[in-house]
């Protein structure tokens, strides 16, 4: 969760060097490097003997699009107009996005101890995007970093939706390691312009906070996570997510970032509904 929350803070050093889209190429691609070390570890030469179908690589690649490669493009350019405080409380909503987009698409019902928990979560989101002011609620008047981040979170919420209908024959490590390598090829295509044109840069910072977040924010953080979930269940292990906040709160204060009062309030508003939507679906 540590790594995590330090992600949004290296972002926004290495924006200052280069555009969103090149950044994360070079963040997927040690990310991707790291996943496929520990899925050789796990699986030794039976990694080149993996088959799957059309309709997999298929649904792969759909994961991979809208949960890596739009959603880190959106989170990275969110990330250049808005503080990483706000980012991460927003993010957190994403088991609430999920159970909307479950019931949706999956058929999936949401009892009423779990819709008024969602509904709390997103007030909380709302007290945060307005930053408190009612006014701004009633015009509607958003930061336009809060937007793409709030889409990034839906972006992701639906690559799991993908993922719970048509890939739950293959484990996590596998689904994973793939799809950050598809994504790494997307991020790299499209950044191909950004790296012609940009020099490359020199800055000491940028370089630590690209193996900061290819090293430890991707690939040791998912392989942690993946490890735990194994170990503790899912729904431990999720639970874990929501100290992601926290931790971003905490390391603010370190890049001199100021808890302001609606993102306090906000922020305990929307970690009391997570944790009730938690609850709620633990009663199921």
């Amino acid at each position: 969760m540590f790594f995590w929350a330090g992600n949004f803070y290296a972002v926004k050093i290495a924006l200052d060097s280069y555009g969103p889209m090149s950044v994360a190429a070079l963040r997927f691609l040690l990310g991707a490097i790291v996943l496929l070390l520990v899925l050789y570890f796990q699986l030794g030469n039976q990694l080149f003997k993996l088959r799957f179908s059309k309709k997999d690589w298929w649904y792969l690649f759909l994961t991979s699009f809208s949960g890596i490669f739009v959603s880190m493009y959106l989170f990275n350019l969110g990330l250049k107009t808005t503080s990483a405080i706000n980012g991460s409380l927003i993010v957190a909503t994403g088991p609430s996005i999920t159970a909307i987009l479950s019931y949706v698409f999956l058929k999936i019902k949401i009892n009423l101890l779990q819709s008024i928990a969602i509904l709390i979560s997103f007030i909380g989101v709302a007290i945060v995007l307005v930053n408190g002011s009612l006014s701004q609620l009633i015009q509607l008047q958003f930061a336009i970093g809060d937007i793409y981040i709030l889409i990034m979170a839906a972006g992701f919420s639906l690559s799991q939706i993908i993922v719970s209908k048509h890939l739950t024959h293959i484990d996590t490590v596998t689904l994973n390691t793939i799809t950050c390598s598809m994504g790494v090829f997307l991020f790299t295509l499209f950044a191909i312009p950004d790296f012609i044109a940009t020099p490359i840069p020199v800055d000491l910072n940028f370089w630590l906070s690209i193996l900061f977040m290819g090293l430890l924010g991707t690939g040791a953080a998912y392989s942690i996570f993946f490890y735990c979930v194994v170990e503790l269940g899912a729904t431990t292990s999720t639970l874990f997510l929501n100290l992601i906040p926290l931790f971003t709160v905490l390391l603010g204060f370190s890049f001199g970032e100021e808890l302001k009062w609606a993102q306090f309030i906000g922020g305990i508003v929307t970690i009391s509904g997570l944790l009730l939507f938690r609850y709620a679906k633990g009663k199921e």
